[in-house]
């Protein structure tokens, strides 16, 4: 399992999370990052102070690039990854809904192709058929013994 980071929360006011001020101590900066598949953590503390006005920015670009990542492995461009997402709670259920469109557009895929591969054979069994015909001709024309030009 790749490391992930565990962010310490910040305390919520009128229901939305409100940014941690550098009046807080260290230990609110810091960062539990996972390692391995047993429960062990690695607390980091990053020197890094984002400015508040610039969290949005960073926030979407991050969006940005797991939509983007999550677009190349799918198969799905990202807009419709984007739309996906707008219409469902969580990026977990738009995981479930683009896994569920990958399987119904794989199914389709194989519908179709069978289709052409029958259409395919079909096309060459009537083209056989007409060959039947045409062969007894061909086959006579190749055993008559031809006229000599030098006359």
């Amino acid at each position: 399992m790749a490391p992930h980071i565990h962010v310490p929360s910040c305390k919520s006011t009128a229901g939305r999370a409100s940014v941690c001020a550098s009046a807080h101590s260290n230990a609110e900066k810091a960062l539990d990052v996972f390692i391995g598949s047993s429960n062990n953590t690695v607390r980091v503390q990053p020197n890094i102070q984002i400015h508040p006005t610039d969290i949005t920015h960073f926030v979407q670009v991050g969006f940005d690039e797991q939509i983007n990542l999550f677009a190349t492995r799918s198969g799905f461009q990202p807009a419709i990854i984007q739309d996906v997402y707008k219409n469902v709670s969580s990026y977990k259920d738009t995981q479930k809904v683009v896994k569920a469109m990958r399987i119904a557009a794989m199914e389709s895929a194989k519908v179709e192709i069978e289709h052409l591969r029958n259409e395919r054979l079909r096309e060459d069994s009537d083209s056989d058929s007409e060959d039947l015909y045409e062969r007894p001709k061909k086959a006579k024309a190749n055993t008559e013994p031809k006229e000599e030009e030098n006359n």
